[in-house]
Formats: structure tokens, C-alpha cells, sequence
């Protein structure tokens, strides 16, 4: 089964690792350096309590229900919140995604 790029926004769908065009995979820490602490990204303790209530209120994939039925354990933020912080706690603008389909839409830089 192919899987997302392991490159931070990139599309491609691979066997595993990184497509032809990256490479190899640059070091997490370094990575991690870049994007800041889940804190100074806006996933703060309101966040959590957001989080596990929407969550909650919806148990199951947004993508993938029609398939399997798989548990929601991702909250996918629709608008970034980096570009749209004011959005972080709005309803409208999250989905419930298992794993595997939030990695999808996440290297596809949605």
C-alpha cells in the first residue's frame, strides 16, 4: 500500500520514505525546529479540551466512513491554523480523520 511522501507537504504517494524529488528525509529535530513547539503553533490546553470534545461529538472518519467505518483520532484543521488562527477552535472549520487519512490530506498540504 503506497503512502504520503515523508516530506513535510509533499503530495506524492510512495512504497516508503520520500518520493524522487526529496531525498532523503531531513532529521526530525531539525524539522521539529523549524515548525516550534505544539504550544507556539496554537495547541495549547483550550486546544485539548476543543479537541476531545469534537472528538466526542464526532466519534468517526470524515473520509473513510462510507468505506470502513474507522475511529476518529485526528482533528484536521480545514483553513491552517497558521494562516488562520482565529479559526483553531471553530467547528466549521475542523474534520474528525483517523491516522491514516489525516497523513493523507496533511502531505497533500491541505
Amino acid at each position: 500500500m503506497k503512502k504520503p511522501c515523508s516530506y513535510p507537504g509533499c503530495p506524492a504517494l510512495v512504497e516508503r520514505g520520500n518520493c524522487g524529488q526529496h531525498g532523503q528525509p531531513e532529521p526530525r529535530q531539525q524539522y521539529d525546529r523549524f515548525r516550534g513547539s505544539s504550544s507556539e503553533r496554537g495547541y495549547d490546553e483550550r486546544w485539548r479540551k476543543f479537541r476531545r470534545w469534537f472528538l466526542n461529538c464526532n466519534p468517526w472518519c470524515a473520509d473513510c466512513v462510507e468505506e470502513s467505518q474507522q475511529p476518529a483520532i485526528e482533528v484536521h484543521h480545514v483553513q491552517k491554523v497558521r494562516e488562520h488562527p482565529e479559526l483553531r477552535l471553530k467547528e466549521s472549520n475542523c474534520l474528525a480523520l483517523c491516522k491514516s487519512c489525516h497523513s493523507i490530506r496533511t502531505a497533500r498540504g491541505e
